[in-house]
């Protein structure tokens, strides 16, 4: 380990501070024990000469200790610093030429104030720097050399204690250097494990710790700077059955032919982990939309005709500004091209199926009952029928029920679970979901019309719905049955923000809001239709919320404050819904 005397690396690790913190503690009560035992010294051989001088010598010796002892404050910043061996030197230093002064005035022959030259030197070998101890071992004996020539002392005498100082120096150093060699060897062990906690031991790629360590320094760092981050999800197609027909084995080493193929496009700063038995993560900093679709491509290529695996991809800051919002985006493209390639296999069932599965996630985030999506496409399906339409209109209508809300798996948990009043940055990131659904819809093959109808389904029969504020006709009437039957269950079912309202209330808003918010056609074959639910028809379960008041103080339902922006004009109860 490499010891500058000067401008020395801050000390961060904190079992090395505690262990600097003691050896000056330890080193200032021993300096007083010394020091001590020189006065008693002193007084002892009063009469010897010179001792008021070389009592002051010594008080001045010990001066520094108390205040190491009592300002414990500063003593941990300075060694905690960059001067903290400069500082250890200097007081190693002092020690051995007040200890050299001391025996050099002492008419005492021998003197021996001469033993305290060890004590520095032990210090040193036991807690410094091998550099340090080098230093401080060399003064004490070339030091003492010098003062036994100048003095003239016996060479017997000065011989034998030259030896014993030669000795105890390189007990010293060896001690230095053990200590040293240890250090880099526990060092060494620490980031071991530290790779090892963060390291998957079948793939070696990162574990979800790492990864996600990985993703909140790189998130930090793009938050900072304003640069692109894209987060890859990849998930092994029909991995159980490799498992199941070929062995663990196999399986294993369909895992680890994965991440080699992943290495080969990624750059040096890229990482990537395994988050899932199945499923991995890609991390690529700097790179934007337009930039990853090159490295996706590059992806696909090294998988072609190997390993069967789906990627679905976010990028920051489009698609989110943190990781669990990063992970949703990924998730819901990687789940509908995977709902793709099962349609190619196995046909509508199986599309339906993968469909139902994301919805109810994306339903779990805001009601862990209640099957939001599922209801809203048993209720359009109703309505169609009521309608007119063909099976296989019906079908499709189905799907898109069952996917109208998947856009919100890009909205913040906190707002979708918020019991109070949106505020204008909530509403407008609300209003996002449909464009953000369509959008992942679209790139799905066969699913475009689906995600026009997703794209309309929250625009008003008079226009004053959104995205982009469609009217009457205009609107897919596809669009206009889901915004009647998604408004039905938004009503009828529990919400975090209000209680149910009885299936009558419901149809009579329905009614009073048809030819405005509603299509009156789609209202009445709803009606029309039979529905029941849950709540009891006949009853008014709707909770008054008198803590959320409209600007008229005149009493709103909690949901109604909820779904239009503030300022806006005040909403039906049918509008009870997020989004």
């Amino acid at each position: 380990m490499h010891m500058h005397l000067v401008d020395s690396p801050p000390l961060t690790d904190p079992i090395a501070l505690r262990f600097r913190l003691s050896t000056v503690r330890t080193g200032a009560w021993l300096s007083l024990t010394m020091i001590a035992a020189i006065l008693v010294y002193f007084a002892l051989s009063w009469n010897a000469g010179n001792r008021p001088l070389l009592s002051v010598i010594a008080l001045g010796l010990g001066s520094l200790s108390p205040v190491l002892l009592i300002c414990k404050g500063a003593v941990e910043r300075l060694v905690a610093g960059p001067w903290r061996e400069t500082f250890f030197l200097t007081w190693s230093l002092s020690t051995i030429t007040a200890a050299l002064l001391l025996g050099a005035l002492d008419p005492t022959t021998p003197s021996p104030l001469m033993v305290p030259l060890l004590m520095p030197m032990l210090f040193a070998g036991l807690s410094y720097p091998r550099r340090s101890a080098m230093i401080c071992c060399g003064a004490a004996v070339f030091g003492y050399v010098a003062e036994a020539l100048i003095v003239g002392q016996s060479w017997a005498y000065s011989g034998f204690f030259l030896m014993c100082l030669v000795w105890t120096a390189l007990m010293c150093l060896w001690q230095a250097r053990n200590r040293e060699s240890q250090h880099i060897e526990l060092e060494c062990q620490r980031d071991e494990l530290a790779r090892v906690s963060r390291t998957d031991p079948l793939t070696e790629a990162l574990n979800r710790r790492g990864f996600q360590e990985a993703l909140d320094r790189q998130l930090a760092d793009a938050v900072r700077t304003g640069r692109p981050l894209t987060l890859a999800v990849l998930d092994l197609d029909d991995f159980k059955t490799v498992n199941d027909r070929d062995g663990h084995a196999a399986g294993d080493e369909l895992l680890c032919t994965t991440v080699r193929r992943v290495r080969e496009v990624l750059r040096p700063m890229d990482a990537v982990g395994r988050v899932g038995g199945d499923e991995f993560a890609v991390l690529f900093g700097g790179l934007g939309e337009g930039d990853a679709e090159g490295v996706f491509s590059r992806l696909r290529s090294a998988f072609a005709g190997r390993v069967p695996v789906s990627v679905g991809h976010s990028c920051f800051p489009a698609d989110g500004a943190t990781a669990q919002e990063l992970f949703s985006a990924a998730d819901a493209r990687l789940y509908a091209v995977k709902g793709q390639r099962g349609g190619d296999r196995g046909g509508a069932r199986l599309q339906l199926s993968w469909a139902t599965a994301f919805a109810d996630a994306v339903d779990r985030r805001m009601n862990s009952t209640h099957r939001h999506s599922q209801t809203v496409a048993d209720y359009a399906m109703a309505i169609a029928r009521q309608m007119g339409w063909t099976d296989p209109q019906v079908a499709t209508l189905r799907l898109a029920a069952i996917l109208h809300d998947i856009g919100k798996v890009a909205v913040p948990d906190r707002i979708l679970t918020k019991s109070g009043p949106l505020d204008q940055a909530e509403f407008a990131e609300v209003k996002r979901h449909t464009v953000l659904g369509a959008e992942m819809l679209s790139r799905i093959d066969g699913l475009g019309e689906v995600a026009g109808w997703v794209y309309h389904s929250h625009e008003h029969f008079d226009g004053g719905g959104y995205p982009e504020g469609l009217s009457g006709e205009d609107i897919p009437t596809a669009s206009r049955v889901l915004l009647v039957a998604d408004a039905f269950d938004a009503m009828t079912s529990h919400r975090a923000y209000r209680q149910a309202l009885g299936v009558d209330v419901a149809f009579a808003e329905l009614r009073r809001h048809a030819g405005t918010q509603f299509d009156p056609q789609c209202v009445s074959a709803l009606i029309e239709a039979g529905i029941t639910c849950d709540v009891p028809k006949g009853s008014v379960v709707a909770v008054l919320a008198p803590a959320v008041r409209a600007p008229d103080t005149k009493p709103l339902l909690a949901a109604e404050a909820q779904c239009h922006p503030p300022g806006g004009p005040r909403p039906s109860i049918a509008c009870g819904r997020r989004g």
